[in-house]
């Protein structure tokens, strides 16, 4: 549902839409993926330009799977080198 005409006033709505997805945006930004996932998936409440809003939510979703990726390994190098410090 987006929004029709051009040069007509937004509805609440779609103003209620946009704030949240800026908020999003915001999160999103300085790299806090959870709150802009949450932010994304209440605007998606307001069922207004779902497609954009399913891309940004599957965006935090990947970049989050990454971030995990990336602890896990530097867990398991840490746990490693800890493990030889105490070996040798």
């Amino acid at each position: 549902m987006a929004h029709e005409n051009q040069h007509a006033p937004l509805s609440t709505a779609e103003r209620d839409f946009l704030e949240i997805m800026q908020q999003g945006d915001d999160f999103f930004k300085i790299e806090l993926l959870r709150p802009a996932r949450n932010c994304y998936r209440k605007a998606l409440e307001q069922n207004i330009d779902t497609e954009k809003v399913f891309h940004k939510i599957a965006e935090c979703d990947r970049l989050m799977a990454f971030e995990n990726k990336v602890i896990i390994i530097l867990a398991i190098v840490a746990s490693l080198l800890i493990l030889a410090y105490i070996v040798f």
